[in-house]
Parts: structure tokens; sequence; C-alpha cells
């Protein structure tokens, strides 16, 4: 393997949020970031999708390819899809904020809320699916022009600037609006909250519309994820296809000898503390140690819609200066 490119999918740092003194050194991710060459991309889907497929997508079709990794058909022109993440949506005053973490449900609670749902919204035209293995579900609905936000970007934010806009943006907002009644008393989170688990009182629908290029432009690195996003376009280009790596030492690095470039995905929206020490320990040390050694010549890392780029001898510039890994990934 020449080069290492690892994505952090769900990690979305507001400016001015930098405070060193609130987050995990990261020593190693610290290194990187510092000697890398940096330049903004904005979305990190929105790089893939320039970088591999040559175009530049204003709205990110993140639900179609996500869809892909179920149902290999594109959707038809009368049926559109978004993703809907279950969300805890904490309501004071004056503002509603999406709570710091995500709550995560388990197999029988999706399987419930899609029976659920689909029973109370089908005379709408609405349908809900599980999207796999993901943690969203999947809506298929008859709109799909509207502008609408990654839940991961409003960690601990008021929501109210972020919520749908566009030509069907009250169709959206409705059903969000009626979800939520739906959610209140639902079982499942009667027996979350029994159980002391936050409660999943919201649906963020988002991701619907774009346009998916249909072959790459470019050679496509060798996918080690099972992030929908990629794995749907991956199938719809018919990349190469790794088992997903949890870790540097997972992807066997002689296994990948002959493969120019990996690609590979972190999450760390969940327990961000616990998940960054992980990521630090499982990637980021044995990266930087195996780019000094030559086993790299490359590591590419995207981060907070930045993208850094790092050569063997620019892990070895010691005279830039290690600042924490916030500073460089929030200013």
């Amino acid at each position: 393997m020449h080069e290492l490119i690892l994505i952090f999918a769900d990690l979305f740092i507001a400016p001015g949020a930098s405070n060193s003194q609130s987050v995990p050194a990261l020593p190693a991710l610290s290194t990187l970031l510092a000697r890398g060459q940096a330049r903004f991309t904005g979305d990190w889907r929105g790089w893939v999708l320039c970088e591999y497929g040559g175009v530049r997508a204003g709205r990110l079709p993140v639900a179609a390819a996500a869809r892909l990794v179920t149902t290999p058909e594109l959707q038809s022109a009368s049926r559109h899809w978004w993703l809907a993440t279950p969300v805890h949506l904490d309501a004071g005053l004056t503002e509603v904020r999406m709570a710091d973490e995500l709550p995560a449900l388990d197999l029988a609670e999706r399987d419930a809320l899609v029976s659920d749902f689909n029973r109370l919204f089908a005379a709408q035209g609405l349908q809900l699916d599980a999207a796999g293995g993901a943690a969203d579900f999947l809506i298929s609905s008859p709109w799909n022009d509207a502008a609408t936000i990654d839940p991961f970007r409003l960690s601990g934010q008021n929501i109210e600037a972020a919520l749908p806009t566009g030509p069907d943006a009250a169709q959206l907002r409705r059903l969000m609006t009626e979800v939520q009644m739906w959610l209140h008393d639902h079982v499942v989170n009667q027996r979350r909250a029994w159980r002391g688990q936050p409660t999943v009182n919201a649906l963020w629908i988002w991701g619907g519309g774009g346009e998916l290029p249909v072959r790459p432009a470019a050679l496509l690195p060798t996918l080690a994820t099972d992030e929908p996003f990629l794995v749907g376009l991956w199938k719809l280009w018919k990349g190469p296809l790794a088992n997903p790596a949890d870790s540097f030492a997972a992807m066997r690095v002689e296994r990948f000898a002959s493969t120019q470039t990996v690609l590979a995905c972190v999450a760390a929206a969940r327990s961000p503390a616990q998940a960054l020490e992980t990521i630090e320990r499982d990637w980021m040390r044995p990266a930087l140690s195996a780019l000094r050694r030559g086993v790299l010549r490359r590591v590419r890392l995207h981060v907070n819609d930045r993208l850094f780029a790092i050569s063997r001898l620019d892990s070895y510039r010691f005279w830039r200066a290690r600042s924490n890994w916030l500073d460089a990934v929030a200013t």
C-alpha cells in the first residue's frame, strides 16, 4: 500500500470551537496535521464526488448512494430517497437543540419503528426502510426538492437555522413534526426511558436530491469501510472493495502490498473522547510509524471539511511546531 486516505466521517467542529483543555491531546494526529499540507474542501462527500466522480455537486446525493448498498437499482423518476437519522432534541424556553450525542437503536427497536411508521404513514405515499447496517433509516417519498443538513454538523446546536429549505421544505418540516408527535409516547421510547437510555424523539430527514455520476472519472482506491455513501458509490462504479477495516492493523498491510491507495473511514460522534483515543491508538500512531518507516508514502486525512496530505518527508519536518490537533481543524 502506497497511500492511506482516512476520512473522519462524522466529526464536524464549528469555527472557534477550539478548546485544547477539554479534548484528548492525540499527539500522533496532532503531528500529522501540523506537518501536512492542508486545504479546505468542504463536506467530505463532496470531495469524494469531485475527486473520483469528476463532479461538483451542489446538493449531495447521500441517500441515493446509500440506497445502492441494499438495492442496486437507481431510484425511479417518481420515487425519491432521504436519510432519516434517529436523534434526541432538547427543547428549551426559546430554542430547540440537537443533543451532543445521537442515540443508537438496537435491531428490535429499528424493526418496531419501521413497522409502525409504514402502518401510519403509508397513506401519505411514504415508506421507511432500514438502511442495511447503517445507523440511519431510508424514507421513500414523492418529493425531493429541499436543501438539508447532515445532523452530525448540528451536535449541541440550535436547529432552527438548519431546518429544510426550498420548494419541498414544507412537506419535510411537516413530516418531521408529525414524526415527533408519533414518537412522543412510542413504546420504544418508553422502554428506553425505563432503562435510562436517551429517547429517540425525532427523525432528522436529510440527504435527498442530487445526481449520482454513473461512472468514475478517476482511478478508484480500494475501499475498506462499510460507510453507506461510499459503499453505494463503489458498487455503482464497480470499484475495488475490501473488508471494512476498524484499525490500521486490520488492513493487514502486506495484503495491500500491490494496492496503490486504500480509503477507510472512522467515526467519532458517539462518545467522542473515547472514540478519538481509540482512533489515535488504532490508526494515527501506526500510520505515523508506517509513514516514517517507508511502509506508506503518503497519508491523507479528511477532517472537518479539510484535507491534510502528509508525505514521508513531511513527517520528519520537526521544525513545524506541533499544536493541538483541534487547533488545526477548527480554525
